[in-house]
């Protein structure tokens, strides 16, 4: 059994860097959780190595950055060097749905042939550059639809209906309470 005690920090700092490490193993969708539980102390014990060095430095930063330098060198394995590499590899490693169909290989020093073929196979390629242009303001067309139609005519119109509603709304009221009155 392998088990973690670092020399300097404190207990809660060490399991901030173990829950910390847990969620992005768990984004990388690494749900095996022995597997996941090795790599999180590997990397763990790796940071405690650098914390006790600089006791100053966030044992969950320099997890992190163990992290993350391990899986840039495990990407650098299967892919070759390059720029970006964490993120051409975390969208091949994720394409291929490398955690569901080899569960174990992450971070692994053997590599499955058919995993490093089809993580190359899926290399991701930026689309065209981007180009400038110049957009010239123009003035807006109106349709000759909606040029035949006067706003100020449209106005008077509906403000003479509203009118003519409320008056026989007025006449309807005045009519029903002289009904109830007389009866």
């Amino acid at each position: 059994m392998n088990t973690f005690f670092p020399m300097t920090g404190s207990e809660a700092d060490w399991n901030a860097a173990y829950y910390r490490l847990e969620d992005y193993f768990r984004a990388m969708r690494i749900v095996n959780k022995m597997h996941q539980s090795q790599l999180i102390l590997h990397i763990l014990e790796k940071a405690a190595g650098r914390h006790a060095l600089d006791p100053s430095q966030n044992p969950t930063v320099l997890a992190m950055e163990e992290a993350r330098a391990e899986m840039d060198q495990w990407f650098e394995s299967i892919l070759g060097q390059r720029e970006r590499i964490a993120v051409a590899g975390t969208i091949s490693l994720l394409a291929v749905d490398a955690p569901a169909r080899w569960p174990l290989a992450l971070l692994s020093a053997e590599i499955p042939p058919d995993l490093q073929r089809e993580m190359q196979d899926s290399e991701v390629h930026a689309g065209p550059d981007l180009q400038v242009s110049s957009m010239v303001p123009r003035p807006i067309d109106v349709s000759p639809l909606l040029e035949t139609i006067h706003l100020s005519d449209a106005f008077e119109k509906i403000r003479w209906s509203m009118t003519i509603v409320a008056v026989l709304v007025a006449l309807v009221a005045f009519s029903f309470s002289l009904f109830v009155i007389m009866r």
